[in-house]
């Protein structure tokens, strides 16, 4: 009889564990079997190769974080990418030659920006518009996704767009470890911005209780719209690390990313239904998904196999948010 109170307090310790650095512990396990399968993971090319592409996608995570923080979810993201990338190319193609080049660089980076912005601001004013809590913000941005990739297939005329500009200050933004640079700086002042300002803590509120924070007084509307905006720059800022390292643009550049993002976002530990995660835990999940991913490759596993494990990453990102709410639901029970 005295040894069962033990194995349940093992067994809670184990919980707690796995609740706390279950993202950690798994990344670790992922890199131990991969680097004894093949010993060429761990080659500091290669980890450097994983840093440099999952930076993109780390960039898209960031503004997702803060969709779902508020309880949304945001599933035009990739084509936001796909049609800034054709309007970045296009403007570097036409106007990026010679020394003209770096001033066109800015420019085309200005217009994913906005672009990205003002496509984040109107799916924010749709769901505020609706009264949009989760199911509402798949539905709107998934129209979104739908108009947005048709205007970017519009636009290119839905043909590849190869790089005829000369190399400068856009192309410099994918060499060595520029893109991890800026993934870094850009998850450091969107950590500050979610966990040590009262912006921060309102977007927190709003996911955990949307009506109650809108009767303290918060500014839910706005700060809705905002997130979407902030969301959208993201995604506009990830195609200018992806065009810069391809040296083109597609119309379907973004296809994927959108799932990609909502799946690491949500194995990084933020909730489907909003008010807990954070941009650390985003960033170890865009690693978990950017290290399997790479060493799938490595280890020589079928592209369409591979598929069955991020599918099987997203379920398992799902059922530990279900679990890790039940066992808050019973922990506030007591």
């Amino acid at each position: 009889m005295s040894g069962k109170p033990e194995i349940e307090n093992l067994k809670a310790r184990i919980a707690k564990l796995l609740r706390s650095q279950g993202v950690l512990i798994g990344l670790v396990l992922i890199i131990i079997v991969a680097s004894i399968l093949e010993h060429s993971f761990l080659t500091a090319s290669n980890l450097l190769n994983i840093l440099r592409q999952s930076s993109a996608l780390g960039i898209v995570c960031l503004g997702v974080t803060f969709v779902m923080m508020t309880g949304g979810m945001d599933l035009s993201v990739g084509s936001i990418v796909s049609l800034c990338a054709v309007v970045a190319v296009s403007i570097m193609n036409r106007y990026g030659q010679g020394s003209n080049s770096n001033g066109t660089a800015l420019l085309a980076i200005l217009a994913t920006i906005v672009i990205g912005f003002l496509v984040g601001t109107i799916n924010g004013s749709l769901i505020v518009m609706f009264n949009g809590r989760l199911g509402e913000t798949f539905i709107i941005t998934y129209g979104m996704e739908i108009v947005v990739a048709a205007i970017a297939l519009l636009y290119s005329g839905g043909q590849f767009m190869a790089g005829t500009f000369a190399p400068g200050l856009y192309e410099w933004l994918s060499s060595g470890t520029v893109p991890i640079i800026i993934f870094l700086a850009l998850a450091a002042i969107m950590h500050v911005l979610l966990a040590h300002t009262s912006f921060g803590k309102q977007v927190s509120f709003i996911g955990a209780n949307m009506d109650c924070a809108r009767m303290s007084g918060i500014k839910v509307s706005g700060i809705r719209v905002l997130v979407y905006g902030m969301c959208g720059v993201c995604a506009g800022l990830a195609s200018v690390i992806v065009t810069s390292r391809v040296y083109s643009a597609s119309p379907l550049q973004g296809n994927g990313y959108e799932l990609d993002a909502i799946a690491a976002v949500m194995v990084g530990g933020t909730s489907q239904t909003g008010g807990t995660g954070g941009i650390i835990n985003t960033i170890l999940g865009v690693l978990v998904l950017s290290v399997l991913g790479n060493a799938l490759n490595v280890i020589g596993v079928d592209a369409n196999a591979q598929l069955l494990f991020r599918g099987a990453i997203i379920l398992a990102a799902v059922g530990l948010d279900v679990w890790n709410k039940n066992i808050s639901m019973k922990e506030a029970a007591k």
